[in-house]
């Protein structure tokens, strides 16, 4: 029973990201950046804060690479920048 409350729970947390992303003032993009690139994952969130606002974007790391979705592309220069 525990496990299905669980479940809900995530579902639910799922759901209110994806809301909260779809009242953004743009279309979702999906943005793929090379963790080599990256040497404090820190750094990109503060990026994506300034960016798009607290909240307003998703990260999520996958086979050494992560995955951006926000209501916009990031720059090679800004990544560069902050990132490195």
């Amino acid at each position: 029973m525990a496990e299905v409350c669980k479940n809900q729970i995530i579902c639910r947390d799922e759901e209110q990201k994806t809301a909260r992303l779809a009242r953004a003032k743009s279309p979702i993009e999906t943005q793929l950046i090379d963790s080599r690139h990256v040497r404090d994952p820190m750094h990109l969130v503060l990026l994506l804060n300034d960016e798009y606002g607290n909240g307003n974007y998703e990260v999520e790391m996958r086979h050494n690479c992560f995955t951006i979705r926000a209501p916009g592309r990031l720059q090679w220069s800004q990544v560069y920048a902050k990132c490195r």
